[in-house]
């Protein structure tokens, strides 16, 4: 083991990726920037992951693997950033991989000043027919440097979801107590951004497309965007809401961006909360409201400024025992406002 400090860490949770671990691998090791670890946590994974991974160490020293029970891909990232020993801390999931530059860039914006914390790049998706275009529009950030926090980087500009796109100084995930939470086990990412972009000092966001995303059909989230997944998918939702507040108020964040969270919080749930049976659905709108008015007070509802996103948000704070009284083209309303028709548009061609 290198008796230094390198200057990235690059974590890699691992489990059943044993197909694709070693292209993964051999990504991270191609680095221009060769001054790296590559801290690789087994997850106890059932395939032949560790043998790959002990066959990667005993090649190459800057490779360190380290074993546990399965515990879910946030408890690994924990895990491995608390052995991380690197000035900047990366994310790398082992069935993806890296562009041979992306420490090289990272490392650069961050040498551009002394109080960046955060750093987010661009990404490709493949196979690109996978993805939708909201998602390749989201993962195309443009180059931009927000000093102090800015709703931007939440709501508009392309900085989230994925938390393997945004590289952390050791020394602010240190500071700030970043970690993800580990009683999500889907979109466990997003809590990650909405603490990360309130509490970092500078963010720099690249528009260098430096990681390759590999959808698969087997993956969390088209498991859970399947039909029948709909109600376990709104509870996640839920779930992750109540862990962004949460962090909100352990970090003295506060109650930010009301009528723009408000809103996000309606796009993350609403068409589940209509897609689930009626007394399901007001049962999670319950929860949604209860979330809501605890943060931003009994009159949440009235927030939004658009009169399509307030008839929704009134409609789920209201919601009867047998469910929400929302007609069609009003949730077709707000969409259009929340998501521009365009992308209603793909989604409806895309479900069809």
């Amino acid at each position: 083991m290198r008796a230094d400090a390198p200057q990235a860490s690059i974590i890699v949770p691992v489990y059943n990726t044993a197909k694709t671990l070693p292209a993964c691998l051999d990504s991270a090791l191609a680095q221009s920037a060769g001054d790296i670890e590559v801290i690789c946590v087994n997850d106890g994974s059932p395939d032949d992951a560790g043998d790959i991974l002990a066959d990667y160490a005993a090649r190459d020293e800057r490779v360190r693997v380290i074993e546990q029970e399965n515990a879910g891909l946030s408890a690994a990232r924990n895990v491995g950033m608390a052995a991380a020993r690197g000035r900047v801390v990366t994310f790398l999931d082992s069935d993806d991989a890296f562009e041979p530059n992306l420490c090289e860039r990272v490392l650069a914006a961050f040498n551009a000043a002394d109080d960046v914390d955060a750093v987010t790049f661009g990404a490709v998706c493949e196979p690109e027919e996978l993805a939708s275009k909201r998602i390749q529009r989201l993962l195309s950030p443009s180059d931009a440097v927000y000093r102090g926090f800015d709703s931007a980087l939440l709501f508009s500009a392309n900085a989230q979801p994925y938390a393997w796109r945004t590289a952390l100084t050791r020394a602010f995930i240190e500071r700030a107590s970043i970690s993800f939470d580990t009683s999500l086990r889907f979109a466990e990412d997003v809590p990650f951004h909405f603490t990360v972009y309130p509490l970092a000092r500078t963010t720099v966001l690249l528009s260098d497309k430096l990681y390759r995303y590999r959808m698969t059909e087997g993956s969390l989230t088209h498991v859970y965007n399947a039909r029948n997944s709909r109600e376990k998918k709104l509870e996640q939702h839920l779930q992750v809401l109540a862990s962004i507040f949460t962090s909100w108020r352990s970090h003295g964040i506060g109650a930010l961006c009301p009528e723009q969270m408000v809103t996000w919080c309606l796009d993350f749930t609403l068409f589940d909360l209509l897609g689930v049976a009626p007394e399901v659905g007001a049962a999670c709108a319950r929860r949604l409201s209860s979330l809501l008015c605890d943060m931003y007070g009994p009159s949440w509802w009235q927030l939004p400024r658009d009169a399509a996103v307030r008839r929704a948000a009134r409609a789920v704070a209201e919601a009867k025992p047998n469910g929400i009284t929302l007609g069609k083209v009003d949730l077709m309303r707000f969409f259009v406002a929340t998501r521009g028709l365009a992308q209603c548009v793909e989604r409806v061609f895309r479900r069809g």
